[in-house]
């Protein structure tokens, strides 16, 4: 069947929300990881989401080329035929882009979206994520409120992140930050709902020790106790309905 439309999309988080269940996100870099992707969906019955990211995006785009922007491009509207073949509904999302990536890989991803919709067809993506979680929690929502703004006006979910998830992936290294850093606060949380929730629909990656990556075992402390405390402090002070969607990355680093 098609990818989903924007409103599809937001049915099934409601529908993960509502039911206390998650997606896989699988990372694709191509035709060969798109057919895997959606094969086990299928094979799973499983709606989910096929993301991109912007070291996949960049080799997509072949040697040569080596643009991440372009590379998406090419995976988005190749996965948007593939899924047509398959009898489950996936979304398109694109993985971590920090700060100094905005600019060569979610701005053109975001303008593909909106010529796209200028041929009467929809975004190519249905979210996409901003990491600014290297910067100050002051600074990453000012650029998530911008980006936000741009996304909502197209139908795309912004995902945003604040706390580092540790490790490395897609040659980001976060591995030498302090402990502390690895945590999301109740406070950040909150702070993150009352700053983005006017402006449009996001999701968010709060963090609770979970890493990229494998380590030796019980080198990592998970705390999921700060999911729920962070989703506490913002129902009580805005209703139950105000349930933030959260995204987990990465996971404990070991098998324990």
């Amino acid at each position: 069947m098609p990818v989903a439309t924007p409103k599809q999309y937001e049915a099934m988080i409601d529908a993960a929300q509502k039911g206390n269940y998650a997606y896989p996100a699988v990372n694709i870099t191509s035709i060969t990881t798109i057919n895997a992707a959606l094969k086990a969906f299928a094979d799973a019955k499983s709606d989910g989401i096929i993301q991109v990211s912007t070291g996949g995006g960049q080799f997509a785009s072949g040697l040569n080329v080596a643009d991440a922007a372009f590379g998406a491009i090419v995976l988005a509207e190749a996965t948007h035929i593939l899924a047509e073949k398959y009898d489950v509904l996936v979304a398109l999302h694109t993985d971590h882009c920090h700060p100094e990536k905005v600019d060569g890989f979610l701005k053109p991803l975001l303008e593909a979206s909106r010529k796209r919709i200028a041929e009467g067809k929809g975004p190519l993506f249905q979210s996409h994520m901003f990491d600014g979680s290297v910067v100050d929690l002051k600074e990453n929502l000012e650029i998530s409120k911008g980006l936000l703004k741009e996304c909502a006006d197209l139908g795309i979910i912004l995902e945003v992140e604040a706390g580092c998830v540790g490790g490395e992936e897609d040659g980001h290294d976060t591995s030498g930050l302090p402990a502390e850093k690895l945590y999301t606060t109740p406070e950040d949380m909150l702070e993150v709902y009352e700053q983005l929730q006017p402006i449009g629909r996001f999701l968010f990656a709060a963090t609770f020790g979970n890493v990229h990556g494998a380590y030796k075992p019980g080198a990592v402390q998970l705390k999921p106790t700060i999911l729920r405390d962070g989703q506490k402090a913002v129902t009580d002070k805005h209703g139950a309905d105000a349930l933030m969607d959260l995204v987990f990355h990465g996971g404990s680093g070991s098998d324990l």
